[in-house]
Formats: C-alpha cells, sequence, structure tokens
C-alpha cells in the first residue's frame, strides 16, 4: 500500500509491534507558541491546549494529574529529557507549523525511552498528510495518535479509557492511527458546542496579562484552498451572549490588554456577532482595550462599523490575498473590487487596518505579486506579506497537479509552483527583505510587516 494512503472506516489492522500502554491518568499538555515578535509582542497563551486542559480539569476525572507547559521557546533536548523525568502516562502535545519539527523530535525521544507512554498530537499540523512527508515519516512510530480538529472530547474520551490499545482506541470518533503500513481514520466528529466547553479564562487557567483569545464559532463558510479554514464544516453554533458576558468578566478579572479574536472572521457569521455585540454593550469590555481581528470587506455592514467605533483600540486585518481575480479563482476566493476600496476607507476610518497578501500563491507570477504589493501599498493600511505555505489540511492535501507545488517539507513554504520558478520565489523574498530594511519594516520567518504610508514616509524622510 503507498506510503500516504488512509483507510476509513474499516477494522483496524494490527502490524505494529504492541507495547501494552499505561493505564494511569498523569496527563501532560504541551504547546509552544513562537518567540513573540514585533508585530505583537505581547504573551498570548495557547488556546487549543488551554481548551483541553479546561475540560480534562471539569471532567473530575480519577486521580488525574495535569503538567501544563505553555511555551515560547524549546530546546528539543532538554523538553524530552524534562518530560521523561515527569514520566506522564500520557503527553499531547499542541503542533502547529513553526512547533511541529521540535515536537516531532520530542516524540522520538520519549517513544525511544519508553513506549509505554501514550503520544498523541493535535492541532492543526496533526494530519496523516505531515507525517507522511519524509523528514517526519520515523516519527510515525512515535505518535500514538493523531487528533483530527475538534479535541477537547476526543482528548478526554482518550484518557478516561483504561484500555489504550489502537484497537480499543478506534472506536473513538476524529483521530488518526498509524498502523505501522497505512493511516486508519476513525469517522470524523463534529464541531463542539463552545456554550458546552469549559472555559480557561472562567476557570481560571489562563496566566493574567497580555492578550486573551476569543472564539465565538468555530468553522468557516469559505473553501480558500491554501487555508486549513476551509477545510471545517460550515459554522452553525455560536457562542451565546451570555457565555461570552461570563469570559469578559473572567478576562477583566486577569487584566488583559485585549482580545486576539480567532474565528475566520469578525463579520462571517452574522449570529455570533450579534451575540458578540450584545456582549460587549452589555459589559463595555472593549471600551479602553484592543481588539484584533480579521473582517471580509464585501461582507461589513453599518453594525460592523458601528461595534468597531465603539472598540477603543480596533486593529483589523483583511485577507485579500491578491488584488488579481484570476490568481483568486486558482485558490478559491473571490475579490469585489467596488465593496473593497470603499469599505477599507470607511474602516480606516474606525481602527487601524492591515492589508494582507500571500507571496507564491499559485497559479499567480512576480509581476502580478508585484502589482499586489503596489497597490495595497496605495491604501492609506499596513501591509502584511506572507510566504504562501503547504498546510496539511489546505493545499498539501487539496492541490491538483497542475499546481506543480514544490515546498520545503519541514518549513512548509513554497519553492516554485504553477507561475514561480525557485528563482522567482528567492528574488522576491530578497527583495522584501530589502523593503523592509530600508523602510524600517519587520520580518520574520514566514512574513514581513510595512507600516502605513504616512509612518513610512516619516521613516524614509
Amino acid at each position: 500500500m503507498p506510503e500516504n494512503s488512509t483507510t476509513l472506516l474499516r477494522p483496524l489492522p494490527v502490524s505494529r509491534t504492541a507495547v501494552r500502554k499505561r493505564t494511569g491518568r498523569h496527563v501532560a499538555l504541551v504547546a509552544m507558541y513562537p518567540p513573540r515578535d514585533p508585530a505583537m509582542p505581547e504573551f498570548i497563551s495557547n488556546h487549543g491546549m488551554r481548551m483541553v486542559e479546561a475540560t480534562l480539569r471539569a471532567a473530575d476525572l480519577r486521580d488525574l494529574q495535569l503538567s501544563v507547559y505553555d511555551l515560547h521557546d524549546a530546546d528539543p533536548d532538554e523538553l524530552a529529557d524534562e518530560l521523561i523525568q515527569l514520566n506522564p502516562d500520557i503527553i499531547a502535545f499542541s503542533a502547529y507549523l513553526w512547533s511541529f519539527p521540535l515536537f516531532s523530535s520530542v516524540a522520538r525521544q520519549l517513544h525511544q525511552d519508553d513506549a509505554s507512554r501514550l503520544i498523541v498530537f493535535g492541532g492543526p499540523s496533526a494530519r496523516p498528510a505531515m507525517l507522511n512527508l519524509r523528514p517526519f515519516q520515523r516519527t510515525r512510530d512515535a505518535i500514538d495518535v493523531l487528533v483530527i480538529n475538534e479535541g477537547e472530547h476526543t482528548i478526554r474520551e482518550i484518557v478516561t479509557a483504561t484500555d489504550r490499545s489502537p484497537q480499543s482506541l478506534s472506536d473513538i470518533s476524529g483521530i488518526a492511527l498509524w498502523t505501522g503500513d497505512t493511516w486508519h481514520e476513525t469517522p470524523s466528529r463534529p464541531l463542539g458546542d463552545l456554550n458546552e466547553l469549559p472555559s480557561p479564562y472562567v476557570m481560571g487557567l489562563v496566566p493574567p496579562g497580555g492578550l486573551g483569545v476569543l472564539q465565538t464559532y468555530r468553522g468557516c463558510p469559505y473553501t480558500c484552498s491554501f487555508c486549513e479554514w476551509g477545510t471545517l464544516e460550515s459554522p452553525k453554533r455560536v457562542r451565546s451572549a451570555q457565555s461570552l458576558v461570563q469570559e469578559f468578566s473572567a478576562m477583566d478579572e486577569l487584566k488583559v490588554s485585549g482580545a486576539l479574536l480567532v474565528d475566520a472572521g469578525l463579520n462571517l457569521n452574522s449570529r455570533a456577532f450579534e451575540q458578540l455585540e450584545l456582549a460587549a454593550d452589555e459589559t463595555g469590555f472593549f471600551q479602553d482595550r484592543k481588539l484584533i481581528c480579521e473582517v471580509y470587506p464585501a461582507k461589513l455592514s453599518e453594525q460592523h462599523f458601528r461595534f468597531l467605533k465603539n472598540v477603543g483600540q480596533p486593529l483589523v486585518g483583511i485577507g485579500l490575498q491578491s488584488f488579481d481575480k484570476d490568481v483568486l479563482a486558482h485558490v478559491e476566493r473571490s475579490f469585489e473590487e467596488e465593496r473593497f476600496e470603499s469599505n477599507v476607507a470607511r474602516l480606516t476610518d474606525v481602527a487601524r487596518v492591515a492589508i494582507e497578501i500571500i507571496m507564491g500563491l499559485p497559479g499567480d507570477n512576480p509581476e502580478q505579486f508585484l502589482q499586489s504589493l503596489e497597490r495595497a501599498r496605495s491604501f492609506p493600511c499596513a501591509l502584511r506579506v506572507y510566504h504562501c505555505c503547504v498546510l496539511p489540511s489546505a493545499l498539501m492535501v487539496r492541490a491538483p497537479d497542475s499546481y506543480e507545488l514544490n515546498y520545503d517539507p519541514v518549513t512548509l513554504k513554497v519553492r516554485s509552483c504553477l507561475g514561480w520558478s525557485e528563482h522567482d520565489i528567492q528574488r522576491t523574498v530578497e527583495l522584501l527583505n530589502r523593503m523592509a530594511i530600508s523602510e524600517s519594516g519587520q520580518t520574520g520567518e514566514y512574513f514581513w510587516v510595512f507600516s502605513r504610508p504616512s509612518v513610512r514616509e516619516r521613516v524614509v524622510a
């Protein structure tokens, strides 16, 4: 069977060497955000991991012992040594693009030390396609369970189980198991109801200060092929105003400076927005705080402008990706030009706005990209440019062969693709680096940030 194949809804084959897994409930939860960058220097707790922690603590499981690692930097050998000394029964990693290589190394060391521990990977990068990439293939035998999408109830069921053999775990929805030859995926788990999930803020699990993380719904109505949001079902369940009032009260006690909204967009779910607005009006939470969010200009209404006007410091991102309609069609995205220009003009009256575009999209090319870049710079907005990445639930599994994707198997950054040669990508990266240096912009592993025009002009002058 091909190395990247996946079986679904079939009896679990037994081809891995059987190691009896522990039955204890000492659990280590491990997550790592990248080092704080100049564009967002405030502390942010790993929300996905904290949601899992809250669910486990609220479950009142007998003999549960939780150890939590909310990291922003780590050495793989030191982290592995610390976890080996801690010696938990279950170690669950929240794996993202930036943390997956490190956690992969740690998982292999833990497995080699004692294979009776259960090693679980969740988060956006915990996907069969990611582990089928050559640099990570040897990690497949070290990971016992991949949690796909919804993690809270899935982890609780894993921790509750006393039989943690692959055959027993295969009864749990929303996971993937490596058999030694292929991946066995169980039926998907539907999106959770945020009103029923325990809040890490209300439970006092999040350290004080920094930015709070706010979620009012899950999923996205769009299916843009470069984005992992598009693999989730269209959002139906939304968080109630009553639940959000409790969240804001808890965040207020923790003295957060504001909130990072991790919804797909502020204005993509009308029911969720109505509940958010009610809670914000009742509590006044955002009157003297910042709100960082994404919006889709074509779907902005008077209600959204009024809401943002009442936020102390609204910081709004517009994920345009490209001004070229043909390029956007390649990645299943649309662009309404007239509404974009008029709504951006109105947004800049009530918020600090950043336009976001992607360098290296399949179907784009250097000339068209530079046209989008210059047009984006003509607006009175900051500009963020992202290096296109081949994400494991997006382009990695959804791109047609015609995209000719060639990407780094560790960073996942596109090296070349339809419309872009390797030389084109490298030359454009060098150009963006020079621009950032000359304009006192900011650079990161995956992005470039440029100030709005008035600030750029003062710097150059």
